[in-house]
């Protein structure tokens, strides 16, 4: 199978000869200039063959529109630093304006889609991050959590009004994504766990511009929702546009991949945690892919980091074994049908 058909049958719950794989992670350094970041982008891919490859790119692309401004690191390990943000006290959410494409971060963004997509096999699905308007929200707070959750209990009109504008100012961007040809769209949310909304109150609030900014996207075939953090909600999600849903099937009281797809009937992304990968040996990254695998009986899954990796932290060894993980895992499936 090639790249784009094994996923494809991932995605369709048929058989595949071996479960897709991919991992990503930030950049820090380099996904400050569209051509570092696509070359880096493209090295990432080519080193470990991922089966997709799903652009992480430079978060706060989604913030600066809107006046957002980080002093950019020169750590690979750290993340760049919030220096200006639009938002102080609830009312300022009432104050932002819908930007345009023209925008700098923008026409950056399209520039490295470009430059990644022209480096690819043609086999290879390209995926580029989108995240939810609240997610936006929370970052454009410098991701101060405490401070996004008491504007939502003292002025949730403002806030919603808020989030209208960043999907009002994303909508359009994920239309031109369509229009370039990327296969998928990753989105995400922190917000949908134990620790901050659950989800009737997460739909309440987000619900039509989660999906205003995901509708131009409705088509494409691999569409990602990723929840994020420890005691996640899956439920609520059935009318989103996606076709596999992510999580760390790791954290604390999350369920694991095969209840995930049970739940959601979807295809399910996971199977190794971020730490393990950081911190564990290639034995522990191979157990656990393996076991995930296997559990799921190969099919509607594809394998990855259960959230972002910390990239220059991780061992090219643990990264290289969670790619090998699927073929050893397809000869111990194999063998079992064989018995």
């Amino acid at each position: 199978m090639n790249r784009r058909g094994r996923l494809e049958a991932a995605v369709a719950g048929k058989p595949v000869d071996r479960v897709p794989v991919s991992a990503w992670g930030h950049f820090y350094v380099d996904e400050l200039s569209a051509d570092r970041f696509a070359d880096r982008m493209l090295t990432f891919r080519q080193v470990y063959d991922w089966d997709i490859v799903k652009v992480h790119a430079r978060a706060s692309y989604h913030t600066e529109p809107f006046g957002y401004a980080f002093a950019p690191s020169d750590d690979p390990a750290k993340d760049h630093r919030m220096v200006k943000t639009p938002i102080a006290e609830p009312e300022d959410w009432l104050k932002l304006r819908p930007a345009t494409l023209d925008h700098p971060a923008f026409l950056e963004q399209m520039k490295a889609l470009e430059l990644i997509r022209r480096g690819l096999p043609a086999d290879v699905p390209l995926i580029m991050t989108v995240f939810t308007p609240l997610d936006v929200a929370d970052k454009m707070l410098g991701r101060r959590a405490e401070i996004l959750a008491r504007h939502i209990r003292e002025a949730p009109e403002a806030v919603a009004y808020g989030l209208s504008v960043i999907a009002a100012t994303l909508e359009p961007f994920v239309r031109q994504l369509v229009a370039f040809g990327v296969d998928g769209v990753f989105t995400s949310t922190k917000w949908v766990n134990g620790a901050k909304l659950k989800p009737a109150t997460y739909r309440s609030l987000t619900l039509p511009h989660d999906l205003c900014v995901l509708a131009p996207a409705s088509g494409l075939p691999f569409n990602i929702l990723h929840v994020c953090q420890n005691e996640v909600f899956l439920g609520g999600f059935a009318d989103y546009p996606v076709t596999i849903m992510h999580w760390d099937d790791n954290g604390a009281h999350n369920p694991s991949l095969r209840m995930g797809r049970a739940m959601t009937r979807l295809a399910v992304s996971g199977g190794v945690g971020s730490p393990v990968l950081a911190a564990g040996s290639p034995e522990m990254v191979t157990e656990k892919a393996v076991n995930a695998i296997v559990e799921n009986n190969g099919t509607g899954m594809m394998l990855a980091p259960g959230c972002s990796i910390c990239t220059a932290a991780t061992p090219t060894e643990n990264l290289m074994a969670l790619r090998q993980a699927p073929d050893k895992a397809s000869e111990l499936l194999g063998k079992a049908l064989a018995a």
